[in-house]
């Protein structure tokens, strides 16, 4: 059998684990895999990382024996939880095993599972399908083609391309349907604000959700860069925003002549509510994924009052400029 791994806040939230938890995850995640064989420059989990293999992205994940989880995700909607989202490495062992996990979890919980998978074969998505998955991400993390190459395609040693990473989304839109297929980016890689506005707008037209994470340089894997700036990052949220929750047009913003945004039209944000909360599949809150408690917090994986609102369309108004 695989490794299988929760994540600490999990493992803490299924009472598999002593500790507290200032914000619970709402979703339980689970990592399958011994060793992952990508080597994409920014994980934990690349060949080339020497993080350990408890860690993916901050978060460290102890290993569980199948039964205990098994037991734990039984009463785990009493504990919270609206989710189960496996993480999975690509290794064997954890293609041969994912099918056989997702019917034993789902059948011992009958929550809904979300499956995080580099691009696999039409046949093994559908096969996911048939055993209880009902949503599944491909992360493209690379808002380009030029910055997808660089830390995650051929110049870090993997077989993957940006196409092909498109094309398989799309495939998996063929079986999952629209709004149940995600991919995410991370922002500040080198890309530039066009970059990530022109994937919101394909994956609006696609029906592909969308997630923002925060680069983090984690010990263990190449520096790639700093964390993006606050400001910037509000303003990418504000677009996502406008994007995929008021589904504005795309002269919605404006950008200069290098890509970066010059102009948003405030007037179609509108409720202000949850935008730079964390956004990802139902019942997802990443608690400090990719950053730390102490902060600056990129999304927050709690309800926050009137003041963060406001502090944050602030920030997101000084990057812009207006």
């Amino acid at each position: 059998m695989t490794t299988l791994r929760l994540s600490l806040g999990s493992a803490i939230a299924l009472g598999l684990k002593d500790g507290s938890l200032p914000h619970p995850p709402t979703t339980a995640y689970i990592m399958v895999g011994d060793s992952c064989a990508s080597g994409c420059l920014f994980c934990t989990q690349g060949r080339a990382a020497v993080a350990g293999s408890d860690k993916l992205s901050r978060v460290t994940w102890p290993a569980y024996a199948e039964e205990g989880i098994l037991r734990a995700l039984e009463g785990a909607v009493n504990r919270g939880f609206g989710r189960i989202c496996f993480q999975v490495l690509v290794d064997p062992g954890a293609m041969r095993d994912l099918p056989g996990l997702v019917g034993k979890l789902k059948a011992a919980s009958d929550l809904p599972i979300s499956i995080s998978i580099s691009p696999v074969p039409k046949a093994f998505m559908e096969e996911l399908k048939r055993c209880g998955a009902d949503r599944i991400g491909i992360a493209l993390d690379g808002a380009s083609e030029v910055v997808f190459e660089r830390v995650k395609g051929a110049s870090a040693g993997n077989p993957y391309s940006y196409t092909g990473h498109k094309e398989a989304i799309k495939e998996a839109l063929s079986i999952f349907g629209r709004g149940n297929v995600s991919t995410h980016i991370i922002v500040g890689l080198g890309e530039t604000d066009k970059d990530i506005f022109d994937t919101m707008l394909w994956c609006r037209s696609e029906g592909i959700l969308l997630s923002l994470f925060a680069y983090t340089h984690v010990k263990g894997t190449e520096r790639l860069g700093d964390p993006p700036d606050l400001g910037r990052y509000r303003a990418l949220q504000v677009l996502r925003h406008l994007v995929f929750e008021r589904y504005a047009p795309p002269g919605c913003a404006g950008f200069d002549g290098s890509g970066w945004i010059e102009r948003i039209e405030w007037s179609l944000v509108g409720d202000k509510g949850r935008m730079f909360q964390t956004r990802g599949c139902p019942d997802c809150n990443r608690p400090y994924y990719t950053e730390s408690p102490k902060g600056p917090i990129y999304n927050y994986p709690y309800d926050y009052d009137e003041e963060i609102g406001v502090r944050s369309i602030s920030e997101a108004m000084a990057y812009v400029g207006n």
